[in-house]
Parts: C-alpha cells; structure tokens; sequence
C-alpha cells in the first residue's frame, strides 16, 4: 500500500477509440494501473482532468540543452560545425550534466517520461547518472563520429571500448536505463565503424540510433560515397532493422520508404527542427500510409529552443496538413505516435495505454479552461490543439510522482537556473 495512489472519478483517454472512457476509479499500485477497488495511501480527486498516457520521445538530445538560444538562423552542417561540435566537445562531466539536468526537468514538466536520447563524444557516464536521477526511462549512449566533418571527429577505437564500460556499467544493471549505439550519421561514419557499430548490436542486442535523409547535402554525400541512398545504405550495411531509430527521413525516395517498411524499423518526426533548420517537410502522411513506424521528438534544444512534445504534435499535424491536405493526419494517429508509437520503439511495452495492468506511465491534464476546446467532443484535438502546458498538472513515470499539482518533484528549478546563468556568463560576460 505504500505510495499507492487512487485516482477517483477518472476520465481517460485511448487513441484507439478516439473518446473519453469513465468516469471510473483508477489505482496505482506497485508502478501498475489497477482498475480494481484498491486500499490506497493517497485519494486523489481527479473529476477535473484528463488521463492519458505518458509522452515517449525518439529522439532528443540532452546535452545540448545549455546551448538553448545561441546557435541561430543558420543550416544543418554550418549549425554543427560552428556552433554544436564545438560545444559538445568543451563539454566537461559537471557541465554535461547540468545540461542533461536542465532538459530533463523540462521534459518532465511537459509529460515526457520515455524518451531515445543520443549523447556527445565523453562523459557518458554524467548522461546516465542524471536519467537515473530523473526517474524516467531512457536510452542514451556516446556519439560516433569517426570520419570528420570539419574539424571534428573520435576514435573508433575509444569508442568501442568506452561504449563496452558504459553497457557494463549501466545496460546491464539498470532496468530504467538502456545504452544505444549512435553513429551520428552517415557523412560523419567509415565502413569500419559500420562493422564495428553492427558487432556490438549483435553482441549485446542493442537499438541503433541515428540521423538520415535529414537535408539534401547528407543526401548528395552518400550518393557521392555509395552512389544509393541514405536508407538504402542503411540497408546494404546491414544496419536497418526493427531495432534501428532514424531520426528525421526528411526526403525519402519511394524505394527508401519500402525498405522501411520491410525492415520495421522506427522514424523519429522532428517537426520543429526539422522547420528551424530548413531541412523540409517529413512526408508523415505518407509514410503512416505506407505502413512505416513512425514515433515524435524534440531534437535538441538548439535547433527547437524546447523539449515540448505537446508543441511537437501540434506541429506535426499542421505540417502535414500543409502538405498533403486539410483532411491528413487526424488527431487519434499524432496521439498514437506521441505516446504507444514511441514506448513501442524503445520496447517498453507495458506502457503508452490506459489499461488494467500496464505500467503507470501516466499524465493528468486539466479539462477545463477558456482556451480549451471540449474533451467531451473530441479528446485528441483538445488535447493536441487547444492545450498548454501548463495544463499538465500531474506526470507519473512507472507509477513514480515526477510532477505533482503542476510542481516537477525533481530536480531544484532555481538551483538549476543559477548554474546555467553561471555558464552562459562565462561565455557572454558582457550581458551579465
């Protein structure tokens, strides 16, 4: 009974249905909803809200976050070489996790409580103590980056024996805690650190995490290299699969979306940065229609300037009705792809459903308000494109309270802001 919760008089939504469900009596016992009659600690009220499941994001970046407004209006590959490398690689353990601190405590706030992050070239380990710290699930692991784009590049050799450590110590000891290989993308990769990437996989059953077919210059340097494409190199090298997340797939061929499609493996929709860096409009719509898992995320904070899910499906659905037609993508599928989409693809799946017995990955949101439309009428499109976040009142990670009446429950807020005033005036001493 202990740090149970019961949550009465819960209206609760399901995108497989695409309406409210209840009111009833929904319990947390032991990380896990019950919708039976349970003795619990706390009684919560819950007639005002909403309940949905827990935001999964696929692909963030949580080592970029104290980089949140400084590298602006420029393109992908100039982004990263004067800006983004730079950064990461002057990144130390103390300032890396105050970065990933920082994103996470926003993510949190947000209704994230999943999320496929990829991390920089060192300190892994400040990564994985912070997410441990959080209390949310992830996947993270050290860049790969092995052929160099300007200046910058790593070891292939270091890595692997760094990656190694990194799955000893965390991978295999830690149930909330997954490590993911992350070759940053195909420009910035060898064959040998393909091979190499595709060993570890088959050695510790690992998910591969990656950028492609994100701008056209990306895309002209493997025709250029491998004369295919960025999926269909993917393919050849054996490193599409069911186990492989690929953030972006902005300008994918129709041959590229097939493959996708065969291999199962996951798109990860960055609308945001997908707009800010002028890489294009993601053809969501059709992929959905082609029968590609497709999942959300926010990217990093430089190229988003947040870590909002809830902005990145509203985002979504207007880009694509922009693209293809007012009447594409329809709420209930931006909802399936926010939540169960992204649980799925990181396998947690206990998660991204409000059922009896699943894990108590949860948000609760505030049903009333002027700037809402009615959940009563359609759920998904209240939720999608009439709320804010600070409607999110309640956020529960495997039953665990991350957020509790609108005040994240972890993490120190001002303490957090004074050490990222401390960073930047180190950079900008003169507006400080």
């Amino acid at each position: 009974m202990n740090d149970s919760i019961c949550f009465k008089n819960v209206l609760y939504f399901d995108y497989r249905h695409d309406a409210l469900n209840g009111p009833i009596d929904i319990s947390i016992i032991d990380g896990k909803l019950s919708f039976k009659k349970e003795e619990c600690a706390e009684t919560i009220d819950a007639s005002d809200y909403v309940m949905i499941p827990s935001f999964a994001q696929l692909h963030v970046h949580l080592c970029q976050h104290l980089y949140k407004g400084i590298a602006e209006d420029v393109s992908l590959f100039k982004w990263l070489e004067d800006y983004i490398f730079p950064y990461e690689m002057n990144l130390d353990h103390n300032t890396l996790k105050l970065s990933a601190q920082l994103a996470l405590y926003e993510l949190i706030d947000t209704g994230t409580t999943a999320i496929m992050d990829m991390g920089t070239f060192n300190n892994q380990e400040a990564l994985f103590e912070s997410i441990i710290e959080s209390g949310i699930r992830a996947y993270s692991g050290n860049v790969l980056m092995d052929r160099k784009i300007g200046r910058f590049s790593n070891d292939l050799k270091s890595y692997i024996s760094y990656s190694e450590e990194m799955i000893k110590a965390f991978h295999q000891k830690n149930g909330n805690i997954k490590f993911a290989l992350c070759p940053r993308f195909l420009p910035g990769i060898t064959d040998n650190a393909i091979k190499a990437i595709r060993d570890l996989q088959e050695k510790h059953n690992l998910i591969i995490h990656t950028h492609a077919a994100e701008t056209i210059e990306e895309i002209e340097f493997t025709r250029r290299t491998y004369n295919a494409d960025n999926i269909e190199v993917m393919n050849t090298m054996q490193i599409l699969g069911e186990n492989t997340i690929i953030a972006h797939g902005v300008h994918l061929t129709d041959n590229e979306m097939r493959l996708l499609k065969e291999s199962r493996a996951y798109i990860a929709h960055c609308p945001s940065a997908n707009m800010k860096l002028g890489s294009g409009i993601s053809p969501i719509d059709k992929m959905i229609n082609n029968g590609i898992n497709i999942g959300l995320g926010s990217d990093g904070a430089p190229c988003n300037n947040n870590n909002n899910q809830l902005f990145e499906m509203r985002i979504a659905g207007l880009l694509q009705k922009v693209k293809f037609g007012s009447e594409k993508m329809k709420a209930n599928e931006i909802m399936k792809m926010a939540t169960y989409n992204g649980f799925q693809a990181m396998h947690f799946n206990d998660s991204g459903i409000i059922e009896h017995g699943k894990s108590a990955d949860i948000l609760l949101i505030k049903r009333g308000g002027i700037h809402k439309s009615l959940y009563e009428i359609n759920p998904a499109v209240a939720l999608i494109y009439s709320s804010y976040v600070n409607d999110i009142k309640w956020v529960l990670s495997q039953g665990k309270v991350l957020k509790r009446n609108g005040n994240v429950t972890v993490f120190d807020n001002e303490e957090l802001e004074e050490k990222r005033k401390c960073f930047l005036k180190d950079l900008f001493p003169d507006r400080f």
